[in-house]
């Protein structure tokens, strides 16, 4: 199976996101369908979601995307994106999470998977 590239432009956009950042993500997740082997030719389909951009994290790199923040517990639901089937990112508002929201948290998956995240401030 090739491995897909990172578009560029893509890439530069990423870069320029900050912690915090209110973002919109377009990319390819798989879906789940019934049908003859015929209809399943392009099994992914096209995912706009919103939230926090948290940072670029794993191997492979996964964008982090913060859903919701519980307080108490400082911890961030988030989708964890693989940077490879990004199609497109588009920055909504700068700086829209608050900087306590972001000193030191985790990010907790549906899974109930704890991921450590690296602090940048």
């Amino acid at each position: 199976m090739r491995r897909k590239k990172l578009n560029k432009q893509v890439q530069k956009q990423i870069k320029s996101f900050e912690k915090g950042d209110y973002v919109k993500v377009s990319w390819y997740d798989a879906s789940d369908a019934r049908g003859p082997l015929s209809e399943h030719k392009k099994p992914e389909c096209l995912v706009d979601e919103w939230g926090i951009f948290l940072g670029i994290e794993g191997s492979p790199e996964h964008l982090l995307l913060g859903k919701h923040y519980v307080r108490s517990d400082h911890v961030w639901e988030a989708t964890r994106i693989p940077i490879t089937l990004i199609k497109n990112v588009e920055l909504i508002a700068k700086h829209a999470a608050s900087t306590v929201f972001l000193r030191r948290y985790t990010v907790q998956s549906c899974r109930d998977k704890t991921v450590r995240v690296k602090n940048d401030e």
